[in-house]
């Protein structure tokens, strides 16, 4: 006859078997698989690396209040959570458990108008006519192609009866908020109501709303971009461009900050920014850029509320000046210089 062997125990039952004494322990591991399995449904993505689990969640998602389906648990997953797992080799160990949020709209393939602002629909705006004569017009300074978005900074042309011809230059700018002005003339003078339009310097920053609730604490982000420049004779407001993010609390505490801004052109290239906690190295908020000057340093540790993102083609040309022939001397940016955005990601 034949004898049969059993040569090696494979499969779950053998498993639980052999760790009837330690079934917490089991349970533990099958809890995790489950967890990872049922999520998958919900998250984005789910990515295990040594002992860390990372977690991306869709914005909006309250990161507070994650339940860690099947168990009847709710976790604060805003900072990383330790949290004891059974590994597929049925040891026991600790893994750091944190979830994160990408922003709508980062890859650019099209324009996210609920949560990113511009002031390039108020750049296409043209103004004409009126009691004295008056016209302001420009061209729209944001466009969206082959999966990128283009910043451009631009001059804004007005005239009325007793001034022929005065320019102005504005950047290009897109960040997470909302703008108000309409258009092109509200660009060349803020707050314009009546009469002749000033041509001293106009700071649009004055109608643009800063930030979108955002409650994760990533540590860095990464841009793929690509940057025209063009100088300017403004040795004080030198052209260069923008890219920033910060982490604000309730009351307006700058907790994490990090800056990339470039003053000669670059190809195609993508670059990591870390995040300083309590600390700006980089002189973010003392810089005079549009977003800042209503925030002050925190220690790091504050809750997050929301997120400020800028990209701006002209670190400086939220000022829009200039004014009459003779007066280019005064652009806080170069005509022209661009700022091409391919892909921007927030790292956990």
């Amino acid at each position: 006859g034949i004898k049969v062997h059993i040569l090696k125990k494979r499969g779950l039952p053998f498993k639980v078997n052999k760790n009837r004494k330690r079934m917490g322990l089991a349970l533990g591991g099958i809890f995790f698989v489950l967890f990872l399995f049922i999520m998958s449904g919900y998250i984005w993505i789910i990515n295990v690396e040594g002992n860390k689990v990372y977690v991306e969640v869709p914005y909006g998602t309250d990161l507070s209040a994650i339940k860690l389906n099947p168990l009847d648990s709710l976790n604060d997953l805003r900072s990383s959570v330790a949290m004891e797992f059974e590994d597929e080799s049925g040891d026991l160990n600790t893994y750091n458990v944190i979830a994160g949020i990408q922003l709508p709209g980062t890859t650019f393939d099209a324009r996210e108008s609920s949560f990113w602002a511009t002031t390039s629909d108020a750049m296409a705006t043209e103004v004409e006519g009126g009691f004295f004569g008056i016209s302001a017009k420009s061209s729209a300074n944001l466009s969206f192609g082959n999966s990128k978005a283009t910043l451009t900074s631009k001059l804004i042309e007005a005239s009325w009866t007793i001034i022929p011809g005065s320019w102005k230059l504005a950047g290009g700018f897109y960040f997470t908020g909302s703008y108000s002005a309409s258009d092109a003339l509200h660009i060349y003078h803020q707050g314009y109501t009546s009469g002749t339009p000033s041509t001293d310097a106009s700071d649009i920053s004055a109608d643009m709303t800063f930030g979108k609730n955002f409650t994760a604490r990533p540590t860095a982000f990464e841009l793929t971009y690509s940057y025209t420049h063009v100088a300017n004779e403004n040795t004080t407001y030198p052209q260069k461009s923008l890219v920033y993010v910060i982490l604000v609390s309730k009351d307006k505490k700058a907790i994490a900050l990090g800056m990339l801004s470039d003053n000669s052109t670059v190809s195609s290239a993508t670059k990591t920014v870390e995040l300083s906690y309590g600390s700006d190295p980089q002189g973010i908020l003392t810089a005079g850029y549009a977003g800042t000057s209503d925030l002050t340093l925190g220690t790091g540790t504050e809750e997050v509320a929301s997120i400020r993102v800028m990209f701006a083609s002209s670190a400086y040309a939220h000022v829009v000046a200039g004014g009459a022939a003779g007066n280019s001397d005064k652009y806080r940016g170069g005509e022209d210089a661009s700022l091409v955005l391919d892909n921007f990601k927030l790292i956990y």
